[in-house]
C-alpha cells in the first residue's frame, strides 16, 4: 500500500503540491477562526461543585453585578491619598466613562472605594456582556488603558488596571509573543539540526517550509471541527501545536530522508529510490504516528474539558503530517533529486557510524549493567518529582511585567488577602422552605470561626420572584472601606469574574421560618467567607 502512495506522489508531483496548496489556500479563507479562552472554568466538568453553585447563583441572584475590569490608582510616590487626590480619581473615572468604549456599561469610582491604609484607590469596570473575554471588550480595556496617560499627567497619581478582562488581555498579547518565540526557536533549531546532518542548505530548509505548509492545514481542520464539536481550545493549543507538528513531523521527514540516501547509495535513480524509501519506512512512520494518535485520542475521554479539546486538536495534527510525509515531501523530493543534498558530496560515501556501533556492541556485551544504570539514573531523575507542588493561580504563570500583574500586586498591598475575592457560600433548603434566620446566622458564625475563614457578612437573599427562592449567600464582613466592587444594591459580592470557589450546603432540616425570623419572602440566602489566601483574577 505504502509503495502505491509513494508512486502516486513521485509520478504525480505537480499534482500533489498543487493539491496542498489548495488545501493550505482553503484552510486560510474558509475555515473557521480557533476559539480559544482565557477561563480556566469553561473546561471544568459540569458536576464539580463550583460549577453548580455558579448556575444556582446565576439563577438565584440574576441581578448580581460584577466588573469586568478594575482600575487601581496609587500616588507615584506610594504615599497615602489626599482628599485632593480622591477627586482626581473620580474625576478620571468619570473621563473613561465619557469615552463611551464598545461593551463597556461604567467606570465607577467611590470615597468608599479606598483601602484600610489609604494608599490605594479603586474604579470598577463594567462591562454589557457577561463574557468578561470578549474580544471587543478587550479591544476597550486596551483603548481605556491608553486613554488613561493623559488624564494621569501631572496629577502625582499612577493607574492600572486588573481584573478578569485585563488578564485576559495581557494573557493574550502575551501568550501570542511566547508563540512567536516558541516557534523560532524551533525552527533554528530544527534548521542547525539538519545543516549538521546533511550538509545541505536545500534539506535545512525545505522541511521547515512543508511543516509550516502543514501547520496552517492542520490548523484550520482544527478550526472547523471545534467549530462542529462546539469545543473551545485552550490558549496554550497553539505553542503546544507548534512543539507537535515540528517535532514529529521533523521525525517523520527524518526517517524518509535516510532511507531515501540509503536508497541512492545503492546507485537507483532518485525517482526509483523515493519510492522504495516510501514503501520500506511508510509502514514505520504511520505505525508511529498511529500510536500518537490514538494517545491523543484517549484525552478526548478526560473530564477536564481543556484536555477533552487538546486531545482531537493534536491528533488531527499528527495525522496531517503523516499524510505530508507520505505524499508532499517524495512529491518535492523527486523533483529535485540529487541536487536535493547541494553542495554536499557525503551522500555518497557510506558512514562508518563509529559511535553508534560501539554503543551497540556495548550494549549486547553488558545488557543487565547497562540496564541497571539506566534505570537507576532515571529512579535519580525522578526524585524531584515527589516535590511537585501544583499550582493554581493563572496569574502566577504570567510575566510579572504584566499591567495586570503589577496592579493586582499593588491592589494586595491595599486590601486584605481575600478582601477583593471572597470565596462564595450558598446554602439552599432540601424542600424549598424558607431558610431560618436564626440557623443561618449560627452557620455564619461558626464559618466566621473556621480556619479557611476571617469573617463573614450577613446573608442577602434571593429576590422575590426568582426561580430559585430557597436559597441564601452571605459576604464576609467588609473592612471600615469597602472597594466598589461590592454593590449592596444587587447583593453582589467582590468578586472578578471567575467562577466562584464556592462550597453549596443544603439545611437538612431546615426550621419553618416564623414570621418574626424568617428572611422576608424569599429563602434563598448567599454568603462569602473571605479566605486567608490571596485573591486570584
Amino acid at each position: 500500500m505504502f509503495g502505491r502512495i509513494g508512486r502516486f506522489a513521485v509520478d504525480r508531483p505537480w499534482l500533489t503540491i498543487v493539491a496542498w496548496v489548495i488545501a493550505t489556500v482553503a484552510a486560510v479563507a474558509l475555515a473557521p477562526q480557533l476559539k480559544s479562552t482565557d477561563d480556566q472554568a469553561d473546561f471544568l466538568p459540569s458536576h464539580y461543585e463550583s460549577v453548580r453553585v455558579t448556575e444556582l447563583q446565576q439563577r438565584a441572584f440574576p441581578a448580581a453585578e460584577q466588573p469586568s475590569a478594575i482600575a487601581v490608582f496609587q500616588r507615584e510616590d506610594r504615599g497615602r491619598l489626599s482628599p485632593a487626590d480622591l477627586a482626581q480619581v473620580t474625576r478620571i473615572a468619570g473621563a473613561l466613562q465619557a469615552e463611551g468604549y464598545d461593551k463597556v456599561k461604567s467606570v465607577l469610582a467611590s470615597p468608599e472605594a479606598v483601602s484600610p491604609n489609604g494608599k490605594v484607590a479603586l474604579a470598577s469596570v463594567f462591562a454589557t456582556t457577561e463574557n468578561h473575554y470578549d474580544r471587543a471588550l478587550f479591544e476597550s480595556v486596551k483603548q481605556l488603558r491608553a486613554d488613561a496617560g493623559p488624564l494621569l499627567a501631572k496629577t502625582g497619581l499612577s493607574m492600572g488596571v486588573t481584573g478578569p478582562t485585563a488578564s485576559g488581555l495581557d494573557n493574550l498579547e502575551s501568550s501570542g509573543d511566547t508563540d512567536a518565540m516558541i516557534m523560532m526557536a524551533t525552527l533554528v533549531l530544527i534548521v542547525l539540526l539538519l545543516l549538521v546532518i546533511f550538509r545541505s542548505p536545500l534539506i535545512a530548509l525545505l522541511p521547515v517550509l512543508l511543516i509550516l505548509l502543514v501547520f496552517v492545514v492542520a490548523t484550520g481542520l482544527i478550526a472547523t471541527a471545534a467549530e462542529l464539536g462546539g469545543l473551545q481550545a485552550d490558549n496554550s493549543v497553539s505553542a503546544i501545536l507548534i512543539v507537535v507538528l515540528f517535532g514529529v513531523g521533523t521525525d517523520y521527514i527524518l526517517f524518509l530522508l535516510f532511507r531515501y540516501r540509503e536508497q541512492l547509495r545503492e546507485g537507483q535513480e532518485p525517482r526509483a529510490a523515493m519510492i522504495g524509501a516510501v514503501a520500506r519506512v511508510g509502514e514505520t512512520i504511520a505505525s508511529a504516528a498511529g500510536a500518537v494518535v490514538v494517545a491523543f485520542l484517549a484525552l478526548a475521554l478526560s473530564t477536564m474539558g481543556m484536555l477533552r479539546a487538546m486531545g482531537p486538536s493534536l491528533a488531527i495534527a499528527v495525522a496531517v503530517t503523516l499524510l505530508a510525509s507520505l505524499t508532499l515531501v517524495p512529491a518535492v523530493f523527486s523533483l529535485l533529486g540529487t541536487k536535493a543534498f547541494w553542495p554536499s558530496k557525503a551522500w555518497k560515501k557510506q558512514p562508518r557510524s563509529v559511535v553508534a556501533g560501539r554503543l551497540g556492541t556495548l550494549v549486547s556485551r553488558r545488557p543487565r549493567l547497562l540496564a541497571c544504570v539506566s534505570g537507576g539514573l532515571l529512579a535519580v531523575m525522578s526524585v524531584g518529582a515527589l516535590g511537585f507542588n501544583a499550582e493554581f493561580d493563572s496569574e502566577s504563570s504570567l510575566p510579572r511585567n504584566l499591567e495586570s500583574v503589577r496592579a493586582s500586586e499593588d491592589l494586595r498591598r491595599g486590601f486584605a488577602a481575600g478582601q477583593t475575592d471572597p470565596s462564595l457560600v450558598l446554602v439552599t433548603s432540601e424542600d424549598g422552605s424558607r431558610l431560618d434566620a436564626a440557623a443561618l446566622e449560627t452557620f455564619r458564625g461558626k464559618l466566621s470561626g473556621s480556619r479557611a475563614s476571617a469573617t463573614s457578612r450577613r446573608p442577602c437573599s434571593a429576590p422575590p420572584g426568582t426561580r430559585h427562592s430557597s436559597a441564601s449567600s452571605w459576604t464576609t464582613a467588609p473592612p471600615r472601606r469597602r472597594p466598589s466592587t461590592w454593590s449592596p444594591r444587587t447583593c453582589a459580592t467582590p468578586r472578578t469574574g471567575r467562577r466562584p470557589r464556592a462550597a453549596r450546603r443544603s439545611s437538612a432540616a431546615p426550621a419553618r421560618s416564623s414570621r418574626t425570623s424568617a428572611p422576608p419572602s424569599n429563602t434563598t440566602t448567599r454568603w462569602s467567607s473571605r479566605s486567608q489566601a490571596s485573591p486570584s483574577w
